[in-house]
């Protein structure tokens, strides 16, 4: 009997320990348990009024998430991804001009993925996208083993209350990988990387640079890796500039040499010195004491206003009944 193959992942759990699991290749009976797993759950789905995907478009439409002008923005993405391609795999032109054409097609790229974003979600729900992810959890709890070839999980419902550990999350990744041909470096294999990675316009991992390797942003500004903008003195040397090249500071501020504010008559007004902490404290300490003796004199008033004696005043007319 051959031996089975599968493959080691050494990750580790939610709180950070080390797991080693292996992953292997379903077979039949897998595959067809599996199935079976699809079927109760794209029933139990149209019995909990899930729709089907031939009945998404017009339910988008219905919902306006879906309507003429998004259509007509997905029509435009799909023609210019199609026409910058078609350019730069004919070549004849400037290699620069190439280059920009590529960077297009890496915001056309991302323009598509928010556009079909919310439609991509709502697909996840109709009956067959929920019993598409009911299948592959089958496929995942069934494949991750340990070292002795038993389940890690125990059933499907123990899997999807642990599919957050880190090495379950690796393990579902390289099954997809090996069950419908995805690839990890999925973005590396599109044309306009490809070639912007041939000559040189980015590096291993797909971020632009000029022709010395330095980072740089799509309009050529040069940043650090955490992208924030930076120049380059004569000797290599890096500081901080704002957007238009303006220098800051580490803190982002910007280092400049200030100029007194000058008053009406245009004479310099001083800058204001700023207190120190002892002179801070020292203030709020005269300022509470203050407070403590206007509060302790305040009964000896009220004493000194309780000791006068009122004058007495003109009586009051008595009120004549005039009825008879």
């Amino acid at each position: 009997m051959a031996k089975e193959k599968r493959t080691k992942i050494e990750s580790e759990d939610i709180d950070g320990k080390k797991k080693t699991v292996y992953v292997k290749t379903p077979d039949a009976a897998i595959n067809k348990e599996a199935q079976l797993v699809y079927n109760r759950a794209f029933r139990d789905a149209l019995q909990s009024g899930a729709i089907l995907r031939q009945k998404l478009d017009d339910i988008l439409r219905e919902q306006d998430v879906w309507n003429d002008n998004k259509q007509e923005q997905y029509d435009e993405i799909v023609t210019k991804l199609a026409e910058n391609e078609k350019a730069i795999n004919t070549g004849g032109i400037k290699l620069s001009e190439a280059a920009e054409l590529a960077k297009e097609m890496r915001n056309k790229r991302e323009e598509f993925r928010t556009l079909v974003a919310e439609r991509t979600i709502i697909d996840s729900n109709t009956a067959e996208g929920q019993a598409d992810n009911a299948r592959f959890n089958s496929l995942v709890q069934r494949c991750l083993v340990d070292s002795s070839g038993q389940p890690v999980f125990k059933d499907l419902e123990d899997y999807e209350n642990s599919a957050a550990h880190p090495y379950a999350v690796e393990a579902a990744r390289l099954l997809a990988e090996r069950l419908y041909g995805l690839d990890k470096d999925y973005d590396k294999t599109l044309p306009e990387n490809e070639f912007l990675a041939q000559y040189n316009f980015v590096d291993e991992d797909l971020r632009l640079i000029d022709s010395e390797g330095r980072l740089v942003d799509p309009e050529g500004r040069f940043i650090n890796k955490d992208g924030r903008f930076i120049e380059y003195e004569d000797d290599g040397t890096i500081y901080f500039v704002d957007y238009e090249g303006s220098r800051l500071d580490e803190d982002g501020n910007y280092d400049i040499d200030f100029s007194p504010f000058l008053d009406d008559k245009g004479k310099p007004v001083p800058v204001p010195e700023e207190k120190t902490e002892e002179e801070s404290a020292e203030e709020e300490s005269a300022e509470a004491e203050a407070t403590e003796d206007e509060v302790e004199d305040e009964p000896e008033k009220e004493v000194e206003k309780s000791s006068v004696t009122k004058r007495p005043g003109r009586p009051k007319k008595q009120a004549v009944d005039k009825t008879e």
